[in-house]
């Protein structure tokens, strides 16, 4: 009878005591650094999302999923799904490239006009799942802000007639 005095407490106390481990995890961080414009034609266009994601915690970090939605000055440009593993280091950032292709329709004119800025003004919501070594967890993001906006080397574009008279 005395053993299962001392066997029940000291069960309750390690139960409580890994408990609390999950409880030191850090929500990654995930900002958007730039904005690729890849391509762009007659009914949309291409780019690439280069997001930087952080990691807070003092233990690696496997991404195994990236999901969000794109909106440039209050227009719905696309949705991502990416699903290709990343891994961050502890303490440290690792970048990724997320590809999104979007259509003319639906965006507004200041969305055109703001491919032809500088930078662009955005809000990106989604989530990032991550592998811990306390199981997968699914953080939740929001970020707003103004980000570089570049063309590739490589970006096509459809020629637009000239106006001008031969």
């Amino acid at each position: 009878m005395r053993l299962s005095h001392l066997v029940i407490p000291l069960a309750v106390a390690g139960a409580l005591g890994c408990s609390g481990i999950p409880n030191n995890f850090l929500d990654p961080q995930v900002n958007l650094q730039e904005v690729v414009v890849r391509g762009i034609g007659l009914t949309g266009g291409s780019m690439d999302l280069v997001v930087d994601v952080y990691n807070p915690n003092s233990f690696t970090l496997r991404g195994t999923k990236l999901e969000l939605g794109f909106d440039v000055e209050g227009s719905h440009v696309g949705d991502i799904a990416y699903t290709d593993e990343f891994q961050v280091q502890e303490g440290d950032t690792t970048t990724v490239t997320l590809p999104l292709r979007f259509n003319w329709d639906g965006v507004s004119a200041a969305v055109r006009a703001a491919l032809g800025y500088g930078d662009i003004p955005y809000t990106m919501r989604g989530q990032a799942t991550v592998r811990t070594p306390f199981g997968d967890r699914v953080v939740p993001f929001t970020r707003q802000g103004r980000a570089p906006l570049t063309r590739s080397r490589s970006a096509t574009s459809t020629p637009t007639p000239s106006t001008t008279g031969r």
